[in-house]
C-alpha cells in the first residue's frame, strides 16, 4: 500500500472513531464476570509455525541521531525475526531507471540496515521502474508507483530481479509485486490474474535460475471482507470473496512454482464504512485464522501475510488487538506475518516510538506482544487445547507458558487450573508461567 493511500486510510479511521469512540482503559471501567480458563493436556491443538517481521517503509529507524537509530535497532532485532524492503519506492530509489543502467544505493543501504540486526532479509519486487512502463528512460514518477510494467517489459522486470539476487545473495525470499497494484481489470470486476501469474512465472523462472535455494512467493493478494455481514455492499462480507478465490485458483494452476502463499488482510476492511464497536472489531480477529484455513484447504504452500492490520485505538486496545491476530494466525498454522512499518509515524500499530523523538525511540505495548510470541512461542512449540468461558477472554497455553488476552473494556477475575492470578485489566495481554506438571 503506498504512503500517501496508508495516510488517508489513518485519517478515515481516526474520523469513524469519531463515530463510533473505542472504550479509552483510563477510562472508569466495569468489573466483568469471572472467567475460566481450562487447557486439556491431553489434545494438543497445533505445533506453531508463525515468525514475525516487519517491512520496512518510508520512514523507518535508520532516521534520527545515532543514539536513537542504534536503540531502536537493539530493540527491533529483539522481536523481529524478517526484514522486508521493497527494490522500489518505501524508502528505495528507483533501482533500474534506463536499460542497463543501474542505482542501488539505497537499497544498499536497507539491506545493511537489517544485516545489521541480524535479520532474515526479505525482498518485494515491486515496484517497476517507468521504462517499463511505456515512459522515457531515466525518469521516475513517483505518482505512478502502483502502476505494473507492461506485459512487453515482464521479461525486462524479471531480469531485474536476477541482477537483484545476483547482487544480494544472501536474500533467499522474493515476495513478487504487492497488492496486485496496477493489475484491476474493471471489464471482469477482479485483478488481471492471467497477466499478474505471466509476470510471476517469468520472474520466478528468473530467481531460480540464479539460486535453487531461493524461495519465491505470491500473489500479494488483498483478502477482501470485514466478516460482519453487516447491512451494506461486499467490503462487510465474509472473506475470503469469490474474486479472490478465483484469482488464487488461478494462480495456483498455472504457476511454474512457489514456495509460499502471500496476502495481505485488513479488519476492517478498508472499503467498509460501517460503524463498529470495540467488541465487534475484537471478534473480527477469528478471520484472519478462517482464512488461513481456506487457504489450506487450497495448497499446502506456507501462508504468509505480506501486510495485516487491526484495529487501532487506544495503545492498549491495539496491542490486545493485533495479540488476537497473532492467536487465530498461529492456531490455524500461519508460517509469517509481516507488520506494515515498525515506527510510529503514518500509522497507529508500531513496535516503537519514532527514531526522531526527543530520548530515542520507546517500545509501545504492541511491541511487548511481539516478543511474547518471538520469545516463548517459536516455531516448534506444541500448544494445548484451552477453553474459556467467554469470548472476551482468549487464552494461549503451552507447556511452560500461558498468554491472556483480555478483548475487552472490563476488568476479569480469571480462574486458571490451580491458580486465580490476578484481575485482568482493560485490554491487559499477560503472560504468565505455568507449571508443566499441572493440569
Amino acid at each position: 500500500m503506498s504512503p500517501s493511500l496508508r495516510i488517508i486510510l489513518s485519517l478515515l479511521t481516526c474520523f469513524l472513531s469519531f463515530l463510533t469512540p473505542f472504550p479509552s482503559p483510563l477510562t472508569s471501567a466495569s468489573h466483568a464476570a469471572p472467567v475460566t480458563i481450562t487447557i486439556d493436556k491431553s489434545r494438543p491443538a497445533t505445533l506453531t509455525q508463525l515468525q514475525l517481521g516487519v517491512t520496512h517503509t518510508q520512514r523507518t529507524i535508520d532516521l534520527g541521531p545515532p543514539d536513537s537509530v542504534a536503540q531502536a535497532k537493539k530493540l527491533l532485532a529483539e522481536v523481529a525475526t524478517y526484514h522486508n524492503q521493497h527494490i522500489m519506492g518505501w524508502g528505495a530509489d528507483n533501482p533500474n531507471p534506463a536499460p542497463g543502467v543501474y542505482n542501488f544505493k539505497s537499497l544498499d543501504a536497507r539491506l545493511a540496515l537489517i544485516e545489521s540486526m541480524n535479520g532474515t532479509p526479505i525482498l518485494t519486487l515491486c515496484a517497476a521502474p517507468d521504462w517499463m512502463k511505456g515512459e522515457p528512460p531515466n525518469k521516475t514518477d513517483w505518482s505512478k508507483i502502483e502502476v505494473a510494467p507492461l506485459p512487453q517489459h515482464y521479461a525486462d522486470f524479471a531480469a531485474l530481479a536476477k541482477t537483484i539476487a545476483k547482487r544480494y545473495p544472501k536474500v533467499k525470499h522474493y515476495q513478487v509485486w504487492n497488492e496486485m497494484k496496477g493489475f484491476w481489470n474493471p471489464k471482469i470486476n477482479n485483478w488481471d490474474y492471467e497477466n499478474y501469474t505471466r509476470l510471476y512465472n517469468l520472474t520466478y523462472d528468473a530467481l531460480k535460475s540464479v539460486s535453487k535455494d531461493i524461495q519465491v512467493g505470491g500473489p500479494y493478494l488483498v483478502i477482501e471482507g470485514t466478516g460482519s455481514n453487516k447491512k451494506g455492499p461486499w467490503p462487510a462480507e465474509p472473506p475470503i470473496r469469490k474474486r479472490q478465490h478465483d484469482l488464487i485458483d488461478y494462480w495456483l494452476e498455472h504457476l511454474h512454482g512457489a514456495d509460499f502463499i502471500v496476502v495481505d488482510r485488513s479488519i476492517p476492511d478498508f472499503h467498509d464504512k460501517n460503524p463498529y464497536t470495540s467488541a465487534e472489531l475484537m471478534s473480527f480477529t477469528e478471520t484472519f485464522g478462517d482464512t488461513v484455513r481456506q487457504l489450506r484447504q487450497k495448497t499446502p504452500l506456507p501462508i504468509w501475510f505480506a501486510e495485516y492490520y487491526g484495529a487501532t485505538s487506544s495503545p492498549e486496545f491495539t496491542a490486545a488487538h493485533y495479540a488476537s491476530i497473532y492467536h487465530h494466525m498461529m492456531l490455524q498454522g500461519a508460517f509469517v506475518a509481516l507488520l506494515w512499518s515498525p515506527m510510529q509515524s503514518d500509522i497507529n500499530h508500531a513496535l516503537l516510538s519514532d527514531t526522531r523523538n526527543p530520548g530515542g525511540p520507546q517500545p509501545l505495548p504492541h511491541y511487548a506482544v511481539f516478543k511474547i510470541f518471538h520469545d516463548h512461542f517459536p516455531p516448534g512449540t506444541l500448544l494445548y487445547t484451552t477453553d474459556s468461558s467467554s469470548p472476551d477472554v482468549e487464552a494461549i497455553a503451552s507447556l511452560n507458558k500461558i498468554v491472556l488476552i483480555n478483548k475487552s473494556n472490563a476488568t476479569i477475575d480469571i480462574t486458571l487450573p490451580n491458580s486465580a492470578p490476578p484481575p485482568l485489566q482493560p485490554y491487559e495481554v499477560r503472560l504468565l508461567d505455568r507449571n508443566p506438571d499441572g493440569p
